[in-house]
């Protein structure tokens, strides 16, 4: 189960009157997973929920824990707090979806065209031209090898780049859904504003910088105008997080778009290169030998 799945389950459940430690229970239980039965372990021996959390691998796992802890500390109800967790995070998996349909396009480019050297070798067979005796000379061998150099080399490149769009995702404004947490259980902002730091860093929620809790900030900005206008900080602080995350996942979507282009590069100057060696050149030089048999002996 996903850290979105189970911070919404989670929030059922607590709703339908289970206490935080059982709902760990009952869900560890219901799933069998691995993560969640060490982390029922992990709380038999006295750690608690939120830490046990933390320790999955995983930037979710660590925000869903920063959360769960802040909310016990700070007296929150737990059921809303997973709730807009879990409403936060589900924005990692909208993006996901998006950017693979995105990708779509160039990715069965690459598969297409990463398989062309071994179809025009088999068409070459068909034809009358086989060029696999070619690859046992001298220079067959050196266009097989440089071919395969430059075949692996564009599916690499691919790959990184693809790899470099997907680091880049992260939950924006998730400071301020923790603030909003700490503020729901009544603690002033400036006494709020330590508990979210002492979380994050405890659960190590590396989408959650601690410069993003200085003056300044959205964050900030949300608690100033609160003050200046008189009404609950709350609402302000949903609003905000909610601008910074739809503006985040359009930024990324752009790079995602991007990234449909700029993965054509390694396709234009490695992969259709290699299928040129390895498969055109062969052919070639398998038909110029049998024209010109003195061809032969190279």
């Amino acid at each position: 189960m996903t850290a979105v799945s189970i911070a919404a389950r989670s929030a059922a459940l607590l709703r339908g009157g289970l206490h935080p430690v059982q709902v760990m229970r009952s869900l560890a239980r219901e799933t069998v997973s691995p993560l969640l039965l060490n982390v029922v372990e992990r709380i038999d021996m006295g750690e608690k929920p939120g830490d046990a959390l933390a320790e999955i691998d995983g930037p979710d796992w660590r925000v869903l824990g920063a959360a769960w802890n802040l909310a016990e500390q700070s007296g929150a109800a737990f059921a809303p707090v997973l709730d807009r967790i879990a409403l936060a995070l589900r924005s990692i998996d909208e993006l996901s979806a998006r950017r693979e349909v995105l990708l779509a396009a160039p990715r069965m480019t690459i598969r297409l065209v990463a398989w062309l050297p071994l179809a025009s070798v088999g068409v070459g067979v068909l034809l009358g031209f086989d060029p696999l005796p070619v690859f046992l000379t001298p220079l067959g061998a050196g266009l097989l090898v440089f071919g395969l150099l430059l075949q692996l080399l564009g599916l690499q490149w691919t790959r990184k780049l693809t790899r470099q769009v997907e680091a880049q995702d992260r939950v924006a404004g998730l400071e301020c859904e923790l603030m909003w947490i700490a503020l729901s259980g009544g603690a002033p902002p400036g006494r709020a504003r330590v508990r979210v730091a002492d979380a994050v860093s405890d659960a190590r929620a590396e989408w959650i910088e601690f410069a993003s809790l200085c003056r300044g900030t959205p964050l900030d900005q949300a608690l100033q105008e609160a003050v200046n206008v008189g009404v609950p900080a709350s609402s302000l602080l949903l609003d905000a997080a909610h601008t910074q995350r739809a503006q985040t996942q359009a930024e990324l979507e752009r790079a995602a778009e991007r990234l449909g282009v700029r993965i054509l590069v390694p396709i234009a100057t490695c992969i259709l290169p290699a299928f040129i060696v390895l498969g055109v050149f062969p052919v070639i030089v398998r038909l110029v030998s049998s024209v010109f048999p003195v061809a032969s002996a190279i």
